[in-house]
């Protein structure tokens, strides 16, 4: 076994990770440093000198609803769906494993989006699913707009919406326009990563607070997931509400 395969076994991380801790030099072989992963003995004591913090939550700030099979989860904004470094704050990754063990994540939502998360047990099959965004945007967004583009998201921070289609379509509808915003649904089966955020910025209309793809500064980006179907179960986001009321209170103040 690898020195990475190893540690990512051992502290639920990526091998990706566990490889940038051993370059950084954060593990110690035997009580030596090492920076190159190589093949170890069974016999061998690996430390990685990393602190890992210990958290208090309160799981139904969390939880919205299980099933024998299913779970879905709230994550509010500015919170990691999985753990990104050892040394990183709560995830929800962190509460999956800890308080469901039987159960995988098969989401995610980017760091300033907040909504519902799925995880299924892990021999369930999906049959069925489907997801709802809500997302305040730039300009007057006047009419249905469907969109099947491919998504060029390899080795990119920054995702590029390519002319060839695809299979997966989204449903972008305009809900509302109030003071040079427009309040969006958005309806898909499963999204690549920054896909809806891509998606709005080619059309011109980029979510507020999502600088990154010309979106205007604010306090959060403004995408929320308010609703899952994964096959027969659903979940609607708690804070629904307070996303609306984000848009509709607190736009004509900031802009």
């Amino acid at each position: 076994m690898k020195i990475s395969d190893y540690l990512a076994n051992k502290y639920n991380i990526s091998k990706r990770l566990a490889k940038k801790y051993i370059k950084e030099g954060f593990v110690f072989v035997d009580q030596k440093i090492i920076k190159k992963d190589f093949e170890i003995s069974n016999n061998s004591k690996i430390i990685l000198n990393v602190n890992q913090k210990t958290f208090t939550y309160n799981i139904n700030n969390y939880l919205i609803r299980k099933y024998d099979n299913i779970l879905f989860l709230y994550k509010p904004p500015f919170m990691h769906t999985e753990r990104l470094r050892i040394e990183d704050d709560l995830t929800i990754s962190d509460i999956v494993s800890k308080e469901f063990p039987e159960y995988i994540l098969i989401s995610r939502l980017d760091f300033e989006t907040d909504g519902v998360i799925g995880a299924i047990k892990k021999d369930y099959i999906i049959e069925i699913m489907q997801k709802k965004y809500y997302a305040v945007v730039k300009g007057n967004f006047q009419k249905e707009v469907k969109l099947s583009k491919k998504i060029d998201y390899k080795k990119r921070k920054k995702v590029k919406v390519l002319d060839e289609d695809d299979e997966n379509e989204t449903i972008i509808r305009p809900l509302n326009f109030n003071n040079g915003f427009s309040l969006v649904e958005i309806i898909l089966e499963k999204a690549k990563r920054h896909q809806i955020r891509a998606y709005l910025s080619y059309l011109g209309h980029p979510i507020l607070g999502d600088k990154l793809y010309g979106g205007q500064q604010f306090e959060r980006m403004m995408l929320s997931c308010i609703y899952t179907k994964i096959n027969e179960f659903e979940a609607y986001s708690p804070k629904i509400k307070d996303f609306i009321d984000n848009y509709y209170n607190f736009i004509p103040k900031n802009t």
